[in-house]
């Protein structure tokens, strides 16, 4: 693994790149679903907004959105950790981990997308429930845990990964939940 002497450097570096890989997503998704054409679908009587403001505004949702989930997963994180192991970790320890799986997960979810050749977003609504980001989130954590603290108990972390995929895991089952509830009304 390679250590850096500032964290600020690592967690700059891992944030630029999950900034990129959100755009590029972003771009994936546009061009993969057609989205702009579904757009102009809907506003076809009534027309308001260009190409350009749709897909801008659409990258801006997805950036923010992502930054949000980024911040609120090592919040809750170095929360866990810190009441679980007496110990005083800081905001920063987890960001470069979080990030990391988090961009992991993107690439891995892009790859599968166009490698199975989806062009319809009903084609991919398992994608929604398939807890893979949560597990990458849960192995990055264990490994980073093992490398920043080594003191740090096997059966502590393994209890720590559980809470984090039971609740990150949760949270998703119960938006999707509520998505599909919403969508059938």
């Amino acid at each position: 693994m390679l250590k850096l002497k500032n964290e600020r450097i690592i967690n700059l570096l891992s944030f630029c790149l999950l900034v990129l890989a959100v755009v590029a997503n972003s771009f994936f998704s546009i061009k993969q679903f057609q989205v702009i054409e579904q757009f102009d679908k809907l506003q076809a009587s009534f027309p308001l907004f260009a190409h350009s403001f749709v897909t801008a505004l659409l990258i801006l949702i997805q950036l923010i959105a992502g930054i949000t989930v980024i911040i609120i997963e090592t919040i809750f994180i170095t929360y866990i950790t810190n009441v679980m192991t007496n110990k005083k970790f800081t905001f920063s320890n987890f960001l470069s981990a979080i990030i990391f799986a988090n961009l992991v997960s993107i690439l891995l979810n892009m790859t599968i997308i166009s490698l199975a050749g989806f062009d319809q977003l009903q084609d991919i609504q398992w994608l929604g429930w398939f807890p893979g980001s949560q597990i990458l989130l849960v192995v990055f954590f264990y490994l980073y845990l093992s490398y920043l603290d080594s003191s740090t108990s096997i059966s502590l972390k393994i209890k720590l990964c559980t809470i984090i995929f039971s609740t990150t895991y949760g949270l998703t089952l119960i938006i999707q939940t509520f998505m599909t509830v919403v969508q059938f009304q």
